[in-house]
């Protein structure tokens, strides 16, 4: 085709070059000279725009033409050579070269146009960013392999259309255009356009102006990427920021992040609330009030990679901290010091109060004076204190990694040896006595208590030498064994005693019976009634007495019977009555119908005691009510009387057997102090209980309760 070109062109000037020869001879040999000499700046003109410069040679062969037809023709026929020629000869010349340079320059300058716009379409065509032309009514002008790629639209199918078709929100076209004409450019713009499948893509547009010559805007081009993985991938960011922020803000730890530069970068609200909020200021000045960095600061090791872990202790807030500092690798890929702040100022107090305890402890351990060890999980001692020491008669070196089965006699191994483990295990009581071998084979008696120590696979025994306690128990036993058989031996004479008491009473209380039917007089009757009262006062003594030697030698068992309460108490009160009108008392029960399962015998004995009590011990004219409470399992009885009353400090001791509280009337009574031990006797027979209580000039109260049935 060029070729093509290339000889149409020439033919063309030839043509015009013959057309100028034929009518530069036709005109000379005519005469005329002026007019057609115009029809010489066609060619010229041509070859100038077509052959640049080259259009000076055909300038010059017109010339030179002209001159040769005008000196051949029109000089012999005019005599004259016009000057004319020559200035237009020289005229053709110069047109020629004139438009010759500039038609080269022009023909340059499209070249370089044409060489750059190829550039720019391959640069277009190539480019992994979509290039998109839009005109000033939104058509799409030019569309890229990159925007097919990423749109899914081929160029013919997008030229020539509306640009709002696609956008997520149509409106994003205009919006993109006003800002284009207001500010000339656009840049980073992000936005939502929707592919060919309406799937949504974001994308980061910048755009320009584009202008014709005289300034005019005609257009825009938007170069745009797909920015949909970034985009994701800030999201899934911002989550995990989000979640970090998060899990920072509830930690109960303070945390902050500060640059290689010493910027605080991040504080979290425990932080905050501690040393206030002081993000974008420097983290020595924060922390430390210093206007350099602190000697102890980390931070250049921790830019090296290495995690640091330190205690701080801050004198502002007179706490102390351990810090965990960490490289913390940032999205730009500078590196950043995480730093944890947790106050341990509780834990360091109690850490020295733990110290100062465990070396109190360790005082007491070792001036104890108790021999004290250590056993340790395989059964070796690991350590023991100075009385150890002194039992043993090993140094502490030398007690510890000892067994502690080789302190154990051979008599006691088996018992002793595993007792740690089964009193873990609470298979066993906490003392636990054996003979203990020390270092010159001594056998030493002891009561080990040993206890697991919580939390721990050791025990600690605590030994207690009792060798000189066991001899003096011993001496003790021997003692006992030897009360015992004089008790015996008292028991049997008082039995003996008792009944050889008797046998001259009888007589005594016959024969005194027997005179009173004799005439005597009646002074001799008067002494005669004293010595049978006396003499019954006397048996009944003997009797009490004797009931107690049955109730030591464990001789008195209960003859069970069902009966009524009511019975009992009506019997004792209607015995008593005859007593009770001499001092002008008046007896009240309120009893009722209950049945019992007891010993009716000694049921009665204890009524009798307390009722004759109370009555002996009652002034003239006193009152004494019996009162029985129907429980449901038990009974409760209650005898009170109006009479003087037991002094406080006298009440623990007046079942005790012979202990009467020291009064006129006791005195007066004769008694031996006998009848309240045999109702603590009777009462815990029947597996009762039995108290009194009193209050001077007031009167007493003796309570018991027994079940109702045995």
């Amino acid at each position: 085709k060029w070729a093509k070109r290339l000889n149409y062109k020439i033919l063309i000037l030839l043509f015009t070059v013959l057309a100028c020869v034929i009518i530069t001879v036709y005109f000379a040999s005519e005469g005329e000279t002026g007019v057609y000499t115009h029809f010489f700046y066609i060619p010229i003109l041509l070859a100038g725009v077509w052959y640049h410069k080259k259009a000076v040679y055909i300038a010059l062969f017109l010339s030179f033409f002209l001159c040769i037809s005008y000196i051949l023709v029109t000089y012999p026929l005019t005599n004259r050579l016009p000057i004319d020629v020559v200035e237009r000869s020289v005229i053709f010349v110069l047109v020629a070269y004139v438009v010759g340079l500039v038609s080269e320059k022009q023909a340059k300058g499209e070249e370089k146009l044409r060489e750059t716009k190829d550039y720019l379409d391959d640069i277009i065509t190539s480019s992994a960013d979509a290039i998109v032309v839009v005109d000033m009514e939104g058509i799409v002008r030019s569309w890229n392999k990159a925007a097919e790629d990423y749109m899914g639209y081929t160029a013919e199918e997008i030229i020539g259309t509306n640009n709002k078709k696609f956008f997520a929100d149509p409106e994003e076209a205009s919006k993109i255009m006003r800002i284009a004409l207001r500010d000339g450019t656009l840049k980073n713009y992000r936005t939502t356009v929707l592919n060919k499948d309406k799937k949504p893509v974001y994308i980061s547009m910048s755009a320009a102006l584009l202008k014709d010559t005289d300034g005019v805007p005609i257009g825009t081009v938007r170069v745009s990427r797909d920015v949909t993985k970034e985009e994701l991938l800030e999201e899934e960011i911002k989550e995990e920021r989000d979640n970090l922020n998060l899990i920072l803000e509830s930690m109960t730890d303070g945390v902050y992040i500060v640059s290689k530069d010493y910027d605080v970068e991040f504080m979290n609200k425990v932080l905050i609330d501690a040393f206030g909020y002081h993000v974008g200021e420097i983290c020595y000045k924060v922390f430390h009030n210093r206007v350099d960095p602190c000697p102890q600061c980390k931070n250049t090791a921790v830019m090296k990679g290495e995690t640091v872990r330190w205690e701080w202790h801050s004198r502002r807030k007179n706490k102390t901290y351990d810090l965990v500092e960490t490289p913390q690798k940032n999205i730009d890929g500078t590196i950043s010091k995480l730093t944890i702040f947790r106050d341990i100022s509780e834990r360091k107090r109690i850490e020295e109060e733990l110290k100062d305890a465990e070396e109190r402890y360790r005082v007491i351990f070792e001036h104890t004076l108790t021999a004290l060890c250590v056993i340790g999980a395989g059964g070796r001692i690991s350590l023991a204190n100075h009385e150890f020491e002194t039992l043993s008669g090993y140094t502490k070196g030398e007690i510890r990694g000892k067994k502690w089965a080789d302190f154990i006699a051979d008599v006691d191994l088996e018992r002793v040896q595993y007792y740690c483990v089964e009193r873990r295990e609470g298979g066993a009581p906490a003392c636990c006595p054996f003979k203990f071998v020390n270092r010159s084979g001594e056998i030493r008696h002891v009561n080990a208590w040993i206890e697991p120590i919580p939390g721990d696979n050791k025990c600690i025994a605590s030994l207690l030498d009792i060798t000189e306690l066991k001899m003096k128990e011993d001496e003790l036993r021997e003692t006992c064994e030897k009360l015992t058989e004089l008790d015996i031996m008292k028991r049997d004479f008082l039995n003996v005693a008792y009944h050889e008491m008797r046998s001259p009473l009888a007589p005594i209380v016959g024969y005194a019976s027997l005179l009173e039917r004799c005439e005597i007089p009646d002074t001799g009757r008067k002494y005669l009634h004293n010595i049978e009262q006396s003499a019954m006062e006397l048996d009944k003594m003997i009797n009490r007495m004797l009931e107690l030697a049955t109730i030591d030698g464990r001789k008195t068992d209960l003859i069970l019977d069902e009966f009524l309460l009511a019975e009992v108490v009506q019997e004792m009160t209607k015995s008593f009555e005859p007593a009770a009108k001499k001092k002008q008392q008046v007896i009240s029960a309120v009893v009722p119908e209950v049945e019992i399962q007891a010993d009716r015998e000694k049921t009665a004995a204890i009524f009798s005691n307390l009722i004759s009590n109370a009555i002996k011990y009652a002034d003239e004219g006193a009152r004494i009510d019996i009162r029985v409470e129907d429980r449901g399992n038990d009974i409760c009885v209650c005898i009170a009387d109006t009479g003087i009353g037991i002094p406080k400090d006298h009440l623990p001791k007046i079942f005790e057997r012979f202990y009467m509280v020291d009064t006129s009337l006791t005195r007066k009574s004769g008694s031996l102090g006998l009848g309240l031990s045999i109702v603590k006797e009777y009462v815990k027979l029947h597996g009762g209980i039995v108290w009194a209580t009193s209050e001077v000039g007031k009167g007493s109260k003796f309570s018991f309760i027994i079940p109702k049935r045995q």
